[in-house]
């Protein structure tokens, strides 16, 4: 089985694509080819004005952790942890590949000039499964 691992991002709620961000980064330090596909909500963190402003308001969790937002606010602005945008800058340091689901941007009404600069290609589906074929792939 190949060590080369695939992502796909749906969720977008903040712990869930850090920790997807995580396991890629990870993975690509180990020497391992990472592509991550980008799709539904986790679209917000790759929008140039959305990732760009204000990142609190970005800052979402799922049901169960609504608890933890005050806190990993405070640790965000104490620079604790990293944001999403600085842990999609380091994968694409680390050679790490972005792809954006078409399908998505078309519903949320999202053009390709609206994306970060880190994003390597908007893809469907299947055209991202082909390209990660004997990949391990992981849905979040």
């Amino acid at each position: 089985m190949s060590n080369n691992l695939a992502i796909i991002f749906h969720s977008g709620t903040y712990d869930r694509v850090n920790h997807g961000l995580s396991l890629a980064l990870a993975s690509l330090a180990m020497g391992n080819k990472v592509r991550m596909f980008f799709t539904h909500l986790s679209l917000k963190y790759l929008i140039k004005n959305e990732s760009e402003s204000d990142f609190m308001a970005l800052l979402t969790f799922s049901e169960d952790d609504e608890y933890y937002k005050t806190r990993f606010e405070n640790f965000l602005r104490e620079g604790h942890i990293h944001s999403i945008q600085e842990l999609l800058k380091e994968c694409k340091t680390l050679k790490g590949e972005i792809y954006v689901c078409a399908a998505s941007m078309a519903l949320l009404n999202i053009t390709r000039d609206e994306l970060i600069p880190e994003v390597d290609k908007t893809a469907g589906i299947t055209t991202f499964l082909s390209e990660v074929n004997g990949f391990q792939i992981l849905f979040i």
